[in-house]
Order: structure tokens, then C-alpha cells, then sequence
């Protein structure tokens, strides 16, 4: 019976893990086939007795497979339901178009992201503020003495939002009625603001973070900025997690951050260092309430209370003398019962007294463990390992038989139950492998049977070697630092993390008496010894940072490696492959997996190049590549010294595509949406011997540079210029002779006009592919300049929703009147133009010459990414 359970959950995981790869959800059609297959087998189940014997009188093995094929089909099935239902859910509201990034009036509560409060953690008003947040909302309703300016509208509002959770960004607060006063909100905190608001939405490169899918995780509908925060309305309510925190900031230590993170998973005031530690050394993990750290708050609480209870049973005649002594009534005994039989006279009385010492030790486990997994705020992880802890318990309280990967099912299985969109998250799969990892190498090793020191020495070195697949995957790096790191790390923090949470209650239950005690009082000493006891644990955290960062500041620390994702998960089978025990087509399998990893050595055409446009927001970031050579056209904007697109996604990208040097960098002009990435790419040992283009240095009027085979015709400014705006953007077009690409940057119809007016101007212009001048603005891409240029595509490089509406609607009517096809990175996310050797390979560049894909609709379609259309071109369709 088990085992039948255990294959219909393993179907059942799978088919909701199958939802990750859906281009789409299911039609409703489609969810009637599958209702409808759902529900057969489990009638067919229900009487698999009778059902087998009568199938293993008429076709024997037969139907036993008919029995197990009808089981594994419901499980897949009603995995995939899950997961259909639950987007479908996610999907049914949307916020309104009329709506969109207009002024609203909202009540929210602060779920996650706001500040520790710093020094009188009791005060109503007390609050720091550094640097900006990006607050993690909860939608809710107006209080009655809660009055906003507009009533009615702002009631509208709270009920049209209501229940749904945003993401909401703010700079330095300036409260309406007191304009000196900077604060920040803190968790828990409610608040009554004047925000923007637009869709779930994020660019959609096929490297770098993917915030679309995050949000998705983390069930957020809306995203915005705080315009006006209403100070009066504020009321903080902390919650005992966050008090744990404040306290923190009482104590003389030196790493306080490092504890807010491990003690009570707060990262907030984690800067760049930060984590640029954690990712090299490989133990973020470790800084966060995760399963590990509630592993090791139940083996803790598992000694405590077994040594209590075996302290209990000597303390058996103490107790009786006691009683008889002091003559206590019956009742006072009765109490005491479990102290008077230790666990093995409880073994030789009755199974009663045994039930009971084991009720009592898994209780307090789990009791302690819930307390643990509530002060981590819930995080996943914590929760995803708590259910495995519940189900581990129910099994052993009614003595269920089981083996590990029985449990480990169920505990998978009701993840996905309780948080079906967590199969999107890296940390679902990071935690999952892990445990099934510890399982099978410590079954295929039975490291039981060795040296404890080696054993763990063992696993620990085989875990990251495991885990480091997956690393790639979800970070595109691997941390070779990490396998050292972790040996001394998770020793260190295994035993840190008990006494320093203890400690960290008595300093959080005794402060608010502390704070009217007297010098020298019991409270004042207690509280003291608490903190001279932190401050030596402090030390030792010290120590083990310092190792880390010695650790860390090897350049062979930690490397970063961009492969495709479906050969990192060929590699990590054929690992498991190697080290799984003989089996008869071992060999076979061993063949047929490595064949992707060969695959991902072969060199690309060195004939054919491609033109990326990335997916940059409001802003600008192109690269060409050909062969391993690479030439960048603008690098993305910059905000708060942080380059995310050049860092984050144009240099990982050539580093993906295998390109070895920078040969070229335009920036068009000097706007922060062109050049905000020149710093970075200055940096990057791939541009050291780039040449370096703008308005004002070597781009000129009638320059010719032959790259690769490639022309690259600069037809704008003229020879001279010193002025770097707009108007005077670089104007280049790259031709192999046959098929060419105009980039005019951001110039104006004056510029256009300019440029129109020299001679060969109709030869120079005329393009298959153009960057649509501008962004799209309405002040470029004129009638005629279309016309000189005669594109066959055109590309917007434009942000979603974007406060100047671009591209304009007039712009987008001058392209449909010329019949020009055109894509928008914000509709479309990342584009990537290929132009082959030979034109003729592909059916449809016949007529074009080169093929365009998308991100949204031809690289990665998937019904979580789904592609919004400019609200502001909607309502124009609407209107006519």
C-alpha cells in the first residue's frame, strides 16, 4: 500500500513539475480530458484488489501494467491540475487599465523588506532610514478613522485591491506633515500612501535574474513606487521577530548584520560585499533561515529532551521521598508520572509509557521547531522542511513502516500542495536535491558504517560536488571556494546557531524590564551576563568571517560558468549515473548523456552573425557577434552606481555565446539609457583592447571600419562635433555586403532631415533592419526618413509602461501605413537577429535575408512570462 502511494505521489510531482515547461495553461477543454483521466484510475484504484485479481486471471502481468500505467496516469494528471488551477486562479485578476500608473490612494501592511527598528525598539515613531526599500505588501482595507482626501475613490481602490499583494519601491520618505522628518516603514507596519501602480511585468533576457517569475513565486499581482506616504496614518505593529531583531542594535557587536541574517532571516541591510562574500564562498545558505537551520534546531531540541528524560528517570526516588516527605496530595504526584519510569522501565511496564515518552519527545521537536519556523517569517525553505519534520512524525507516532524516499515524496508532494508556484524557485529545487542527495549517498556509501569525522568530511565534499550542477543553473556560477568554505563553516555555525538564539530570547523577553530597572538589579545582571555570553559568540563569528574572506580573495574562489541549462542538467544525471551501483545498461546511459556535453564544445559558424537586442527597460543595449568576436552598441542605463543590464546581462550573454574579446563599443550618445554601462565594460577584462566610439571621439561622418567582414559605416555626426546629446548621436550602419542594420541612437527629426540632405543618403540609409530611432518618441521616425530607410523589420528598445508612452502611437501608425513589421522589447523581451552564410538556408529569409526570435514567443514561451501589450496603444485601438 506504500509503495502504491509512494508511485501515485511520484506521478504526482511530476506532473506538476511538467507546468515549469508549459508554453501555456490548458484550455478548458483540455482540463475536462484531464479531469475526466484524473478521475478513472482513481475509481480503478479504489478497488485494485478486486480489480488485480480479476486482471490476473484473464492477462496476468498484463494487467498489473494496465493497473500501474492507470496509476501513474492519475497522479501526472492531477499534478497537472494543481498547477493549472492555481494559475488560472492567479490569473483571473488583473489590474484595470484605467488604473495603471495613476495617482491611488492605498492601505497596505509591510510584509517583508522594511528596516529594523535601531534604538528604542518600544517607540511608536522610531525608525532608520539608510537608503531605499523595496517593501513586500499586503493590500488591505481602510480603518474608520482612516480619511483619505477622495472617499469614495480611495474606498474603490481598497476593494478593488484588497487581499492582493504588491511590490512597492520608495526612495527617502518625505511625510506629508512633517517635510524634515525621514522614515522607513518596518515590518508590520500599515500605511496609507499615494502609489503608482502597473502588472507584474520585468524585461525578459535568457540570462540574468528573471523578477517576472519571483513575483509569480512570491504571489505578487502589482508592482509600483510609494509617491507620498501619509506619516499620521502609519501604525507600527512589531512583531516579536523583529523586536529579536532591534535588539541586535543594544548590543556592542560587530557583526551585526551577519546575526540579523542567521538569526532571524533578515537581509535587508546586506550590501554588495555582502554578497559578494556569500556567492563566492558558497555559503549563502548559511545566512538565511533554511532547512538546515531548522535541522539543527530539532537535533538539538531531540538531545535536550531525551537527556531531560533520562535525567527524569534517576530523579524517580528523589521525587517519591519528596512527596512522601512533604506530604503533597495525589494530584501533585499525578503530575509528576512521567519522571517517576525511565524509557527502558517504561519498555519492560507497558507500550503505554512508551507511546508516551515518544509522544513527548517528537511534541516538543515539533512544538520547538514550529516556534522556529514562525520566527523565520515562514520562509519556504523553513516550511518546506518543517512539512518533511510533520510527516517524519505522524509516520513514527503510528508506526508506519517507511523508507526514506517515502517521506521525502510526501514532503515534496505537500509542497506543492501548499505552495503550488514554488516549483518556479531556485530554492525549491536547491532543497529538494539536497535531501535526496544526503539520502542517496549516504544509502549508496553507507557511510553508517565508518568513521563519524570521515562520514561527514564525505558527504559534505560529495553534497557540493552534487549541488554544483544546480549552481550553474539557477546562478550561472560555481563556487570552488564553497567545498573548502562549508567544511569549516557549517561545524561552525551548527553550534553557534542554538546558543546564540537562546541568548538572543533572554536578551529580547528581559529588555523592556531592563529598560526601568535599576543598576545592579537581577534583571540589569541577568541581562549583562546575556550580553557578555553574545559577545563572545560574536567572536567567534569574527573569526569564522575572516576565514571566509581569506577564502574568498583567490581569484580560483569561484568562476563564473554560462552554459546551457538542459546540459548542466545532462551533467548532473550522468554524475548520479556514475557513482549509481552496476547495472546493465550503464554504459549506455553514460554514452547517451554525455553526447549534450560534447555538444556543448562545438564552436558556432564563424560565417554567420547575430545582432542581441536585450531586453533593457527604458534603454538601450545591443551586441554583435561573429565568431568569438563581439561589438557592443550602447550598454543599458545605470541607477544608484549599478550598471544591472551591462553587469547582470550583456556580459554574462557574450560570455554565454562563447565570444572571447570586445572589439568595438559605441555609445550613441552620453544619456544615462546608453552609457550607463561604461564603467562596467571598462572593467571587464573582454574590452581591454576595445575600440571606444561616441559622438565626440571617432564616430565621424564618412568613417569606415572593417570588423570581421563586416562594414560599419558611421553616418553621424560630421567630423569635428563636440557636442554629445540627442541630435548628435552616433549613427552607424553595420552591412555584410548583402543584409545590413541601421542604429541612428536618439536623433531627433532635425538630425533625420540632416542626415536626409547629404549626398548618397538614399544608398547610405537603406537598411533590412532599423533601430527605431529614439525609443519610438514621436519627435523621430518621420514619414519620409521611414521611407529613405525601407526597413524590413524595425525594433523599439522601449520600457513596460513607461511614463513617456513610448513608442508613440503616431510613430507605430507611420510604420503600419509603410507595411514594416516591428517588435517591442517590452511586448517581446530579448530579440536576437540572425544573418546566415547563406541566405537561403531558411525558408523564410527568402524574401528578408536574416530570422528574428523573441524571448517571449520563440526562445523561452511559457505561460508564466506572459507577454502585456502597452496599455497606451490598447486604449488608442479601443478609441477608434
Amino acid at each position: 500500500m506504500v509503495n502504491r502511494i509512494t508511485i501515485w505521489l511520484i506521478s504526482f510531482c511530476l506532473g506538476a513539475l511538467s507546468a515549469v515547461f508549459w508554453p501555456r495553461l490548458p484550455s478548458k477543454i483540455e482540463l475536462t480530458i484531464l479531469c475526466t483521466l484524473c478521475l478513472l484510475p482513481i475509481l480503478l484504484s479504489l478497488y485494485s484488489k478486486h480489480i488485480n485479481n480479476t486482471l490476473d486471471t484473464l492477462k496476468g502481468k498484463a494487467g498489473k501494467g494496465v493497473c500501474f500505467c492507470g496509476l501513474v496516469l492519475s497522479g501526472c494528471v492531477a499534478g497537472a491540475l494543481v498547477e493549472a488551477s492555481v494559475g488560472y486562479l492567479h490569473y483571473a485578476w488583473q489590474l484595470p487599465n484605467d488604473k495603471i500608473q495613476k495617482e491611488i490612494t492605498i492601505r497596505a501592511r509591510v510584509l517583508k523588506g522594511g528596516c529594523v527598528p535601531s534604538d528604542n525598539i518600544l517607540s511608536e515613531h522610531d525608525s532608520t532610514c539608510e537608503k531605499s526599500y523595496k517593501y513586500l505588501v499586503k493590500f488591505i482595507a481602510f480603518e474608520p478613522k482612516v480619511s483619505p482626501y477622495n472617499r469614495t475613490e480611495t474606498e474603490s481602490n481598497a476593494e478593488l485591491l484588497m487581499g492582493k499583494k504588491g511590490l512597492l519601491t520608495s526612495s527617502t520618505y518625505t511625510f506629508v506633515k512633517n517635510a524634515d522628518v525621514e522614515h522607513c516603514l518596518h515590518n508590520g507596519d500599515e500605511f496609507t500612501a499615494v502609489v503608482k501602480l502597473k502588472p507584474r511585468y520585468s524585461t525578459q533576457n535568457p540570462v540574468g535574474f528573471n523578477k517576472q517569475m519571483q513575483l509569480l513565486v512570491d504571489n505578487v499581482h502589482v508592482t509600483g513606487y510609494i509617491k507620498t506616504l501619509h506619516s499620521a496614518s502609519v501604525t507600527h505593529k512589531h512583531s516579536f521577530r523583529l523586536r529579536m531583531a532591534a535588539v541586535l542594535h543594544t548590543i556592542d557587536i560587530q557583526n551585526r548584520i551577519w546575526w540579523q541574517a542567521l538569526l532571524v532571516g533578515i537581509r535587508v541591510n546586506f550590501d554588495k560585499p555582502h554578497w559578494q562574500l556569500l556567492q563566492v564562498t558558497g555559503t549563502g545558505h548559511l545566512f538565511s533561515i533554511s532547512g538546515m537551520h531548522l535541522g539543527v534546531v530539532a537535533a538539538y531540541t531531540l538531545l535536550l529532551s531525551a537527556g531531560f528524560l533520562l535525567i527524569a528517570s534517576y530523579t524517580k526516588r528523589v521525587v517519591k521521598a519528596l512527596i512522601s516527605m512533604l506530604r503533597l496530595p495525589h494530584w501533585f504526584a499525578a503530575l509528576h508520572l512521567p519522571l517517576q519510569f525511565s524509557l527502558q522501565e517504561a519498555h519492560t511496564l507497558t507500550p503505554v509509557f512508551a507511546i508516551k515518552y515518544r509522544i513527548m519527545i517528537i511534541g516538543a521537536v515539533w512544538v520547538v521547531c514550529g516556534f522556529y519556523a514562525a520566527l523565520s517569517g515562514l520562509a519556504l525553505p523553513v516550511v518546506r522542511a518543517f512539512v518533511l519534520l510533520t510527516i517524519a512524525s505522524v509516520f513514527s507516532l503510528l508506526f508506519i513502516a517507511y523508507r526514506p524516499i517515502h517521506i521525502a515524496t510526501a514532503m515534496v508532494a505537500m509542497s506543492i500542495v501548499l505552495f503550488p508556484l514554488s516549483i518556479l524557485s531556485a530554492s525549491f529545487y536547491l532543497s529538494v536535491c539536497a535531501v535526496f542527495y544526503i539520502w542517496f549517498l549516504t544509502t549508496r556509501f553507507r557511510t553508517e558504517n565508518g568513521s563519524r569525522f570521515k562520514t561527514l568530511l564525505l558527504l559534505q565534499l560529495l553534497l557540493g560536488v552534487f549541488m554544483a550542477p544546480l549552481t550553474i543553473i539557477f546562478f550561472n556560477s560555481l563556487s570552488v571556494a564553497g567545498l573548502i568554505a562549508n567544511i569549516i563553516a557549517v561545524p561552525v555555525i551548527t553550534l553557534l546557531l542554538p546558543s546564540a538564539l537562546i541568548i538572543l530570547l533572554i536578551l529580547t523577553l528581559v529588555y523592556p524590564s531592563k529598560v526601568g530597572a535599576t543598576d545592579g538589579g537581577a534583571v540589569d545582571n541577568v541581562y549583562q551576563m546575556a550580553e557578555s555570553l553574545f559577545i563572545y559568540l560574536d567572536s567567534a563569528l569574527s573569526w569564522l568571517l575572516s576565514v571566509l574572506r581569506y577564502i574568498a580573495h583567490y581569484d580560483w574562489a569561484a568562476i563564473n560558468i554560462h552554459i546551457d541549462s538542459k546540459v548542466a542538467a545532462c551533467l548532473l544525471v550522468c554524475m548520479m549515473v556514475i557513482i549509481a551501483p552496476p547495472w546493465r545498461y550503464k554504459r549506455h546511459a553514460l554514452f547517451v548523456l554525455i553526447i549534450p556535453l560534447l555538444a556543448f564544445y562545438i564552436p558556432s559558424n564563424p560565417d554567420q552573425w547575430k545582432v542581441h537586442v536585450l531586453d533593457a527597460g527604458q534603454a538601450s543595449a545591443i551586441v554583435v557577434i561573429k565568431g568569438e568576436r563581439a561589438m557592443v552598441i550602447d550598454s543599458g542605463a545605470s541607477y544608484r552606481n549599478l550598471a544591472y543590464t551591462a553587469s547582470s546581462v550583456l556580459l554574462p550573454l557574450l560570455k554565454r555565446e562563447g565570444v572571447e574579446a570586445i572589439d568595438i563599443i559605441v555609445h550613441t550618445h552620453k544619456d544615462n539609457d546608453h552609457a550607463g554601462g561604461k564603467a562596467a565594460l571598462a572593467s571587464s577584462p573582454l574590452a581591454q583592447n576595445a575600440m571606444w566610439f561616441s559622438p565626440t571621439k571617432n564616430c565621424e561622418l564618412g568613417r569606415v571600419e572593417q570588423w570581421e567582414g563586416l562594414a560599419i559605416h558611421f553616418l553621424w555626426p560630421k567630423a569635428g562635433n563636440t557636442i554629445n546629446n540627442n541630435d548628435h548621436s552616433c549613427v552607424l550602419k553595420i552591412t555584410d555586403g548583402q543584409r545590413s542594420v541601421l542604429l541612428p541612437g536618439d536623433i531627433e527629426r532635425t538630425t533625420e532631415y540632416a542626415i536626409l540632405a547629404l549626398p548618397n543618403s538614399k544608398t547610405n540609409l537603406k537598411a533590412d533592419v532599423l533601430i527605431a530611432p529614439h525609443h519610438g518618441s514621436n519627435t523621430s521616425s518621420t514619414d519620409v526618413f521611414l521611407k529613405y530607410v525601407a526597413p524590413k523589420a524595425a525594433i523599439f528598445t522601449q520600457g513596460f509602461e513607461n511614463r513617456w508612452q513610448f513608442p508613440a502611437k503616431a510613430v507605430t501608425l507611420r510604420y503600419e501605413a509603410l507595411n514594416i513589421p516591428y517588435y517591442m522589447t517590452s511586448f517581446h523581451g530579448y530579440l536576437t537577429i540572425s544573418f546566415p552564410a547563406d541566405s537561403h538556408t531558411y525558408f523564410n529569409q527568402i524574401t528578408t535575408g536574416f530570422t528574428v526570435h523573441s524571448q517571449r514567443f520563440d526562445l523561452n514561451k511559457r505561460w508564466y512570462l506572459d507577454a502585456r501589450y502597452p496599455t497606451h496603444l490598447l486604449l488608442s485601438l479601443k478609441s477608434h
